[in-house]
């Protein structure tokens, strides 16, 4: 039978199940609070019940002692029925990991933030002498307003506690320091590494010390343990320098050449563009810059078990480069053998070609009629010359627009994901009028909760643009009311809860107990969105507005030179209220 409560909790719905444990969205009747209960499975083996258990626990005992903007809240934590179960906060939004699967490199400045506000939470950890182990793009939630929080502690060690596990490698293998890889003790700066690895992840889409050609976890650890990392700006030149500078702190191999404190990580991040001036440091000083040296040396082992571990990774990693060595240059050998055979054919081929062009001259004479076969001849190849040029023109100027319509919607994505980042920080009152439904146009109206994605698709074998959802809502400063007469009450009531605003409602009866009028009471918010499309067939962009300024749905289409960076800021302050150019725009493409 299903628990259906958990002390005071009441279930609503499961929101995931694991092979350990389930997270069930539920609510607190006593002050009407969502909130997340996270619960063991009651049917686990006996033999891991134990482990799991205080695992369990101490995440309650970790995070539970943590209150931060940027750390899951742990309300509470009990039993019911044999079932340990932790009361916490609902987080709404995505996990990092799914955000770094779904789009295409944040914004530099939302991935700067992001990683600081991971770094503010993880400062306040370290206060308490309290080590996560496991910081990983799945443990970071980030909400609809790019806040982040870091959440499952439940491999973190508490410096007070008896359950030290030296030697025991627990945490993600890509995200581990040193100190995990070899069994070293770990303290809170063993997560301003794997912060970092997260960090570099971020700007690259690939973790600092993988390889595609890897086949197992050793080359890997092998990195980790004693190899540098490549500068991101090898990687991406457009990438500040400032971000080599602050990952080769944080991934320094040891603890004392890292960052001492994750707020100090957090300030270079806000500040980053104010490092080495946003450029690179000189090649003579770079060295004294860094906290990490050139050719870092393996940190000591700290017992012969640990020392055998690294010598065991070092053999096979330079066996597994001499393997990989040798399969290079056959396969170069192969290639090559295939060039110089494909090469000698064509010059057989020409031969013959020529020799066959001679042979058919001297046989055709120079009659009026060959001539006049060679006229015809000489017509026919010259059209189909004229047509090769001009399907490869064709070809040519459509390649060009595919890359032009891609860049543009990519810009056009990068503009949209800045402008909700500050309109979420911000939450301006608009300025101009905004059409809600049910209400007609309002002053005053509040903007916030902005969110940008972009999709891609397969073109031709290339992965291009295809399009950008940018969604925010509008709210009303204080509740307003909305009076409703007879059985239209229900059409308003299906529609609000089919666009998410929350409401309240007021009944007023007639003598024979008969709904005559119902009340309406919402403050919003009412979502907003535009979705840009790229139109790769005709060149050119399509817009389909919705509830953007004016209540409804708008279409607009835009060649492909139209969406260019005074298009983007006009639909920018249009949205604010600021100035109506935009909307003077849409009017001359009715």
């Amino acid at each position: 039978m299903e628990q259906t409560q958990f002390g005071r909790y009441v279930i609503v719905a499961e929101l995931g199940r694991g092979a350990m444990g389930a997270v069930h969205r539920a609510t607190d009747p006593l002050i009407e609070r969502d909130v997340a209960i996270k619960t063991l499975l009651p049917n686990l083996p006996p033999e891991v019940m134990d482990e799991v258990r205080e695992r369990f626990l101490r995440e309650a005992r970790s995070a539970g002692r943590l209150n931060h903007p940027n750390i899951v809240t742990i309300y509470d934590v009990g039993e019911q029925d044999g079932v340990a179960y932790i009361a916490m906060e609902l987080l709404e939004g995505k996990s990092l990991q799914q955000i770094l699967k779904e789009t295409p490199r944040l914004p530099l400045a939302t991935i700067a933030d992001l990683v600081a506000q991971v770094a503010d939470g993880l400062d306040l950890a370290q206060r308490f002498k309290i080590t996560h182990r496991d910081i990983k793009p799945a443990n970071i939630m980030v909400s609809a307003d790019w806040r982040a929080k870091l959440t499952d502690f439940g491999v973190a060690h508490v410096a007070s506690s008896s359950m030290t596990q030296t030697g025991t490698a627990l945490g993600s293998p890509k995200y581990m320091s040193p100190e995990q890889v070899t069994g070293q003790p770990l303290d809170p700066r063993s997560d301003i590494f794997s912060l970092g690895v997260v960090l570099y992840e971020m700007l690259v889409r690939r973790t600092p010390f993988e390889r595609a050609s890897d086949t197992n976890v050793f080359s890997l650890l092998h990195r980790i343990a004693g190899e540098p990392h490549a500068e991101v700006t090898r990687i991406d030149a457009e990438i500040p320098a400032a971000f080599n500078l602050i990952l080769n702190k944080a991934l320094g191999k040891s603890p004392d050449k890292r960052y001492q404190r994750a707020s100090e990580m957090a300030n270079d991040l806000r500040n980053y563009k104010a490092l080495v001036g946003g450029t690179a440091a000189p090649a003579a000083d770079y060295a004294k810059t860094v906290a990490m040296p050139r050719q870092p040396a393996k940190p000591a082992p700290a017992d012969p078990a640990t020392a055998t571990l690294i010598d065991d990774l070092d053999v096979f990693s330079k066996s597994y480069e001499k393997q990989a060595q040798e399969t290079l240059l056959a396969e170069a050998a192969e290639r090559q053998r295939k060039e110089d055979a494909i090469r000698l054919w064509g010059e057989a081929e020409e031969k013959r070609r020529l020799a066959f062009d001679r042979e058919r001259e001297t046989k055709a004479g120079a009659t009026q009629t060959t001539q006049r076969r060679s006229a015809a001849l000489d017509l026919l190849k010259q059209k189909a010359a004229d047509k090769t040029t001009s399907v490869g023109s064709e070809r040519a100027k459509k390649a060009e627009f595919v890359a032009q319509l891609d860049e543009r919607l990519r810009a056009a994505f990068r503009y949209l994901s800045e402008f909700a980042t500050v309109l979420n920080e911000a939450t301006p009152v608009s300025d101009g009028k905004q059409g809600v439904m049910f209400f007609g146009d309002r002053t005053g109206m509040i903007l916030g909760e902005g969110f940008t994605d972009m999709r891609t698709r397969d073109l031709n074998g290339k992965s291009c643009a295809d399009y950008v959802t940018f969604k925010y809502r509008v709210r009303f400063p204080r509740a307003e009311k909305l009076e409703v007469a007879g059985q239209e009450a229900q059409r308003v009531q299906d529609r609000l809860k089919a666009m998410g605003v929350k409401h309240e409602v007021a009944l007023r009866k007639n003598d024979l107990g008969q709904v005559t009028h119902t009340t309406f009471i919402m403050a919003g918010p009412f979502p907003c969105q535009v979705l840009l499309r790229a139109d790769y067939d005709e060149p050119g962009f399509t817009l389909d507005l919705v509830n953007i300024r004016h209540h409804g749905q708008a279409k607009l289409r835009l060649g492909p030179e139209e969406l260019d960076d005074d298009v983007l800021d006009e639909f920018g302050t249009w949205v604010l209220g600021a100035d109506n150019a935009f909307e003077r725009f849409l009017k001359k493409r009715a």
